[in-house]
Order: C-alpha cells, then sequence, then structure tokens
C-alpha cells in the first residue's frame, strides 16, 4: 500500500484537495486534524494533560476544549504551542497508524495522510510520496479574511507567520499542487498529481501478497525521506 502525505499551510486549500483526492478518486485519507479532535474529547488523558499545563480556562463548563482559548495561548506564545504539539501528537500517532494497519489489511492500494505539520512532525518519513498545496501568501490571507470575517488583518497575519513559510514546504514535498486560482484549474493541478503517483497494478498486487515487500519498500521510503530530510537541513522548520 502506498502512504501518500498531503500537506500545506492555512487557507491554502488543502481540505478541498483532501476532499476531491476521496470523493473523485476514491483514495481512502486519514485525517491529522479529526484525530486530534477525538483525542482531546471530554476523557481523554490528553485533555487532563492540557488542563493540568494551560490551566482551568481552555476548558468549557460542559468539560469540552475552549478551542478559541487555546487558540490565543498558542498563536500568542510559540513555547506554549510546542507543548500543545508534544501533548497531542502522539495519540495522533496512534491513532493514525491504526487507520493505515486498518487500510492495508481491507486491501487499498493507496492511502492519502492529511496532516498539516507533516514535515514538522516527522511523519513524512513514512510516506511514499507527499504532497503539498500551495497559494501565496496574499490569497491566504484573502482566503482566511473571508472565512474568518470577525479577524482583523493583524489577527490574519499572526496565523500565517506562525506556520512553517509555504516555500520550505514545497522545497520538502515530491509534488507541489498550486492553487492560485479557480477550482477548474485545481482540479486539473489535483489530477496530473494523482496520475503521476499511480503505482504498477502489478506492483499493488505484490505488496498484497507478499507482505515482506511491503515492509521492505517502507524501508526504502523511510531512508530516502531520511536522506531527502538531510539534504534540506539549511531550512528551518518553524516548531
Amino acid at each position: 500500500m502506498l502512504i501518500i502525505g498531503l500537506t500545506g499551510s492555512i487557507a491554502t486549500g488543502k481540505t478541498t484537495v483532501s476532499k476531491q483526492f476521496h470523493e473523485k478518486y476514491h483514495v481512502p485519507v486519514i485525517d491529522a486534524d479529526i484525530l486530534a479532535r477525538k483525542a482531546v474529547e471530554p476523557g481523554t488523558k490528553c485533555l487532563r494533560q492540557i488542563r493540568k499545563e494551560f490551566g482551568q480556562q481552555v476548558i468549557l463548563p460542559d468539560g469540552t476544549l475552549n478551542r478559541p482559548e487555546l487558540g490565543k495561548i498558542i498563536f500568542e506564545t510559540p513555547s506554549k504551542r510546542k507543548l500543545l504539539n508534544s501533548i497531542v501528537h502522539p495519540a495522533v500517532r496512534k491513532a493514525m497508524l491504526k487507520d493505515i494497519l486498518y487500510y492495508y489489511i481491507t486491501g487499498h492500494g493507496m492511502v492519502i495522510l492529511d496532516i498539516p505539520l507533516l514535515f514538522e512532525a516527522k511523519m513524512h518519513t513514512i510516506c511514499w510520496k507527499t504532497i503539498c498545496v500551495a497559494s501565496t501568501t496574499e490569497i491566504q490571507k484573502q482566503r482566511l479574511l473571508k472565512r474568518n470575517p470577525e479577524y482583523s488583518s493583524e489577527d490574519a497575519d499572526r496565523r500565517i507567520q506562525s506556520q512553517t513559510p509555504i516555500q520550505d514546504k514545497e522545497t520538502l514535498a515530491d509534488f507541489v499542487i498550486d492553487n492560485n486560482s479557480d477550482f477548474n484549474s485545481l482540479s486539473q493541478n489535483i489530477h496530473a498529481t494523482f496520475v503521476k503517483m499511480q503505482p504498477s497494478s502489478m506492483w499493488t498486487l505484490s505488496c498484497l501478497i507478499i507482505p515482506a515487500l511491503q515492509l521492505l519498500m517502507q524501508f526504502y521510503y523511510y531512508y530516502r525521506q531520511m536522506q531527502k530530510a538531510t539534504n534540506q537541513k539549511k531550512i528551518h522548520l518553524t516548531q
């Protein structure tokens, strides 16, 4: 089974691309954001740890996470954002690996990991190929303000700047899907990328019949990604 990593930055259109892969090309998508929300539901270990580290103000009266309050804290303080990631990421990785195993056992030839922090969390190391959905900073800001009219211009800038520059992610990715134009252009770019990353039917069948081959190939992809990361070590990824 081919594991494809999909990433982008805020308001670049990653969710739209993910939806297209799933609905038009019938590729299973494992969404890290959905898994992260499940990881902090009431009663979970992650939520208890978040309460301990960030205080009762990030918990609503009904026991759920106060996302706006927590978001304000982590956007203003990078060290707090890193702390939150250290709490949530391990739980998300565990859930993601379970889902990958499920899709492998059920005979799927490809699965997409939709992960905003694909490179920052080092999850690209388990992927065969990686895709970055990219837009200019100006277009990101326009979309963000349209989607969230309550944001000021400074709010939008702060959220964009809090993430790894999209240019760095483009450099690390195997494929870049440009999303600076209209939906039709985006759909064409998605199709072109989908065609390029198709495995042969024989390769897929071999991996299903011979699990050892699949394991060997995953080690190869891991090694290749680590080599690529080493070659790009001068690129600074914000945490």
